[in-house]
């Protein structure tokens, strides 16, 4: 009898050259072989396709499989049709089968019209694929698809049909692990030299239903989770098998009381195989304590590289629009205060152009997240519209006015590699305007946010931003708009100079170019803006320059002509700068400064009652920890590698004795404080 080949395709992009195991496709095929009745060597599975090669290459490689398994997201959607239609023109006997994230559910029309027009496909799966796929691949070659469940396809007589949904998988004995079952054995032997990134999941579902996230969408349900037994076999299946970064996909890690213990199990795996070296999980949104137990235990045991808090947006207005009103914004406080105080490195995410926030809103949300004590990094994300998500409705893109514009997806440090020669290009749609945000605001909305992050978050000003917005009480918004104001002083050629790139490169969005800009010189990927100008201002020798700028903007503030204010800024620049860390310096620098900065930075970041204290001060600069003697490795360890984590900045130590107690010695008529006593 002739063995029945299925071929598949779940292509990912690559990441510093790793790439992820082909998750998605291995849950179906151990479930089909764990539960099928017929004899297993009567079908044979094709190692997946994980990554873009030619599209020649791709169909060379798939044209004898008799189905073909297409599992399809943002990142790989126009590669995959554009298989799958060359398979259907070789062969139309190829049995093409589409599921995944961005396959359109069956409303509004929007799976018959895209099974319409890419009538090549001839089914889509919708929601969980483990049973549908296993009764397709146990009744072909018979392609009587009517008892088969989440499916979308056009009949013999070309009659559009959606078959019903089933119920969600509750337990998962009958779904087991691929990691566990070996399905991942042959890719990884024909793929030596690889090195492998995993998706991993403890637990399914989503209780919540964020109007712009497809995933709450897809499941919406209460969450089932996987036995703990499977979970820690696969947490040692990653260490044995030397996997650097697991990528853990539950939507609320820390929701479950046991989740501490997995995060336990993960730490004792790292001290006993030196594996993994990351785990990444996504916060659970309502369980604030568990959230901290457990972040809090990756970050003292370097499996986290900053705790992600995804507040989105907080402002109430928008939260309500985009159903996430019942998240609580004073746990992700809470959780921010805690894990500055304990010195933990966070990263909040706001997605910029969300319905129902105005320009004047976002630019408040970002002011108040610094304000409650997040100086590490906002990570902004513009919006866009995922296929399923409710924000994709016609009548939600109605109701809230939303323009888009098509772009190309590149990657936030993409490499230039990943842009195909074959003209197939992967397409978002990005959102540049609602009824709260006009085209033109949203260009000013997308500058602020990297104003924000070039001169506050990239560190190149934080220390002067921080005292004027402490002694002088003038808001981060306030300052970050002032700063705005420059462009086309002739007086700050080099401050105008980077914010016309942010204006530019925002217009540019506009009209359907990336999101991040592309130099082939600078390793030959795609930078954020904000980090590009950096990278542009030292290589163009204006840092110095920059600085100078620096001083004489921030003079300005002093309106309460605070004694020695000169002095004080002229310091804390000087002191700033030669924090940056820049290539080509290997000796540590001692300064002597009149202020006690660094004890009062610390204290001004976590909120706290702070003397600002006049007297020497002696602190030495470690630059000797981390030497870049060329441009390349500096950009990829400390602004590519190190964006989140803080290397942008080096380690500074204070050689006054009993600098600690000295503060609270000094003579009061010496102290700027929290009272501004001169």
């Amino acid at each position: 009898m002739k063995k029945i080949i299925i071929g598949s395709t779940q292509i990912n992009n690559g990441f510093a050259g790793q790439y992820y195991l082909p998750y998605s496709i291995g849950i179906l095929q151990a479930y089909f072989i764990h539960n099928t009745k017929k004899k297993i060597d009567e079908y044979f599975f094709e190692p997946t396709i994980y990554k873009r090669i030619s599209l020649k290459d791709s169909v060379d490689r798939l044209k004898h499989c008799d189905i073909i398994l297409f599992s399809i997201y943002v990142w790989n959607k126009e590669i995959s049709l554009k298989i799958a239609e060359e398979l259907k023109r070789i062969d139309p006997s190829k049995y093409i089968v589409f599921g995944g994230p961005s396959v359109p559910d069956p409303i509004e029309n929007k799976s018959q019209e895209f099974l319409k027009k890419y009538n090549f496909i001839d089914v889509c799966i919708h929601q969980e694929g483990e049973r549908t796929i296993f009764q397709l691949i146990e009744n072909f070659p018979n392609k009587n698809l009517g008892e088969i469940p989440n499916i979308s396809y056009f009949d013999n007589k070309l009659h559009y049909k959606n078959n019903k949904n089933i119920p969600r998988l509750k337990t998962f004995e009958k779904a087991p692990s691929p990691y566990l079952t070996g399905v991942f054995n042959q890719l990884i032997k024909e793929n030596p030299d690889e090195r492998w990134l995993a998706s991993w999941e403890t637990n399914r579902g989503c209780p919540f239903s964020c109007a712009y996230c497809d995933w709450g969408s897809a499941t919406n349900s209460k969450v089932a989770r996987m036995e703990l037994d499977r979970v820690f076999a696969e947490l040692d299946w990653f260490s044995k098998n030397k996997v650097e970064f697991i990528f853990c996909c539950d939507a609320n890690f820390g929701m479950l009381p046991r989740d501490y213990e997995i995060a336990k199990k993960a730490v004792e795996n790292k001290k006993k195989y030196g594996y993994p070296h990351v785990l990444s999980v996504q916060n659970t949104k309502n369980s604030r304590e568990r959230a901290y137990k457990v972040q809090k235990l990756l970050a003292e045991n370097n499996l986290s590289k900053g705790v992600t808090l995804a507040m989105q947006s907080v402002d109430s207005h928008t939260l309500k629009e985009i159903k996430r009103d019942n998240i609580s914004i004073k746990d992700y406080e809470e959780l921010q205060r805690r894990f500055t105080k304990d010195g933990i490195p966070t990263y909040t995410e706001f997605i910029l152009g969300l319905p129902g926030d105005s320009y004047n809103s976002f630019a408040e949300g970002v002011s108040m997240v610094i304000e409650s004590g997040q100086h590490n990094r906002i990570q902004y994300n513009n919006l866009s519209i995922l296929p399923n998500a409710e924000m994709a409705s016609d009548d939600y893109l109605k109701r809230n006015k939303i323009k888009t514009v098509e772009t190309p997806i590149v990657n936030p440090h993409g490499s230039q590699e990943e842009i195909p020669d074959d003209g197939i290009y992967e397409k978002q749609e990005l959102v540049i305007s609602t009824k709260d945000l006009c085209k033109d605001d949203w260009v000013k909305t997308r500058v602020y946010a990297s104003i924000s992050e070039f001169f506050y978050f990239n560190k190149v000003l934080q220390l002067p931003i921080i005292l004027i917005n402490k002694l002088f009480k003038v808001s981060f918004k306030n300052i970050f708009e002032d700063l705005m104001k420059l462009r086309g002083d002739k007086e700050y050629p080099v401050f105008t100079e980077i914010i016309d790139s942010f204006y530019e490169h925002s217009n540019d969005i506009t009209k359907g170019e990336p999101e991040f800009i592309h130099n082939k010189d600078w390793l030959d990927i795609f930078w954020p803006p904000g980090e590009y100008i950096y990278i542009k201002i030292l290589k163009e020798n204006k840092f110095d320059l920059f600085y100078k700028e620096s001083e004489k903007f921030m003079m300005k503030y002093d309106d309460r002509k605070i004694l020695n204010f000169g002095k004080m800024i002229s310091e804390v620049i000087l002191l700033n700068k030669f924090l940056m860390r820049k290539p080509f310096e290997s000796k540590d620098v001692q300064l002597t400064l009149s202020y006690n900065f660094i004890e009062t930075f610390e204290l001004m970041k976590q909120n706290l009652d702070f003397d600002l204290l006049q007297s020497e001060n002696e602190y030495k600069i470690i630059k000797s920890d981390l030497i870049y003697n060329n441009w390349e490795d500096w950009m990829r360890e400390v602004i590519w590698y190190g964006h989140r984590s803080g290397k942008y900045v080096c380690d500074i130590i204070s050689l006054n004795k009993n600098s600690k107690s000295s503060i609270n010695e000094r003579d009061r008529s010496n102290i700027i404080g929290n009272s501004y006593i001169v």
